[in-house]
């Protein structure tokens, strides 16, 4: 959660110092297709979390218990990084239109921390594929 929590606010404070400047294309034409394409790139890592999250959770029992601990953490850091990529996307979003399309911006970087809430199994998701 660190990851997903951290890494967008430290690009918010670049963005509102003014470290990375404003892009300043209109969001129309081509930047808008690009900003197509990374919203569409956000929900397809939300999807491919979701699908993936499935399959590991069906097969948790299976997995001998002293690799569990692994598992678990490298699929939480999997999923983050996957989540890591909407912060970068609004980031790239930035640098081509800034301020004109700052809401698209900040949805970018609130979407990490929102997906990262909402499809990350918690603990008693993983307990519970254990006692069924």
């Amino acid at each position: 959660m660190a990851l997903c929590a951290g890494t967008p606010a430290f690009i918010a404070l670049l963005l509102l110092t003014r470290v990375v400047p404003p892009g300043s294309q209109a969001p129309e034409g081509g930047a808008q297709q690009v900003g197509y394409l990374f919203t569409g790139l956000v929900f397809l890592s939300g999807a491919w979390v979701w699908s993936r999250r499935g399959r590991v959770l069906r097969g948790f029992k299976s997995v001998a218990e002293a690799q569990r601990p692994s598992l678990i953490l490298r699929e939480s850091l999997l999923y983050a990084a996957a989540f890591e990529a909407s912060s970068v996307w609004g980031l790239i979003y930035w640098t081509l239109v800034g301020g004109q399309a700052a809401r698209h911006v900040w949805g970018f970087l609130l979407l990490t921390p929102m997906l990262f809430l909402a499809l990350v199994p918690r603990f008693g998701h993983w307990a519970k594929r254990l006692e069924a």
